[in-house]
């Protein structure tokens, strides 16, 4: 391990912020161009980790989790499991070797999929950061198809979150598109960088 590795490894356990351009520096460099507009801050995922940490079960899913950054800090920083679902497989290749690049692949996991059908159950904790918002922007597919795909994966989530567990504990970064069920009750709000970070609680 190189002693920059070692270096952000240490002060992330220690959640002390790193520049977002090393850590992100550590992933395949065909991956980063997405880095400034698609990965969650370091600042941010520190956040993440912290509210979600008291997840019951110790287990978190993170939904669209893209290269694992937010996972692989989570992984660093606290005692839970972090599990990532992303549908490329080049982003789930890169996060499964930054994990074992810092130590953390006994306590991530990535898998390539859909997120809204993967069984949600085991999770205590969820983390959002607007998921489906880049095929939004997919200039492959007809702009029409794209919303309607969009919609139905937004909805798809709403579902998932109306059958959680009581306990559940959710947070969201830029939202994921779609509101939140009524069970689920605000319990943070806060500014983090550009936007919001806010922890939701499923209540009965």
């Amino acid at each position: 391990m190189s002693s920059e590795l070692i270096a952000i490894q240490t002060a992330l356990r220690d959640r002390i912020p790193v520049p977002d351009e090393e850590f992100d520096a550590q992933f395949p460099k065909m991956q980063r161009y997405r880095s400034s507009v698609h990965w969650t801050p370091i600042e941010v995922a520190l956040r993440v980790a912290e509210l979600l940490e008291p997840s019951p079960g110790g287990r978190i899913l993170d939904v669209g989790s893209g290269v694992g950054k937010a996972c692989i800090v989570g992984a660093l920083t606290t005692a839970a499991t972090w599990f990532g679902v992303e549908r490329s497989p080049p982003m789930v290749r890169a996060a499964q070797m930054t994990a074992r690049r810092f130590g953390v692949e006994h306590r991530t996991r990535f898998v390539v999929g859909e997120a809204f059908l993967v069984d949600w159950s085991p999770f205590g904790g969820i983390y959002l950061y607007n998921p489906f918002a880049e095929a939004l922007f997919d200039g492959v597919i007809d702009a029409g198809e794209r919303r309607e795909t969009y919609l139905d994966e937004v909805h798809a989530v709403e579902r998932k979150l109306a059958e959680a567990k009581i306990g559940t504990h959710v947070v969201t970064y830029h939202g994921f598109g779609g509101d939140m069920p009524e069970s689920f009750e605000r319990v943070v709000q806060e500014k983090v960088r550009e936007d919001e970070v806010c922890l939701w609680l499923k209540r009965e």
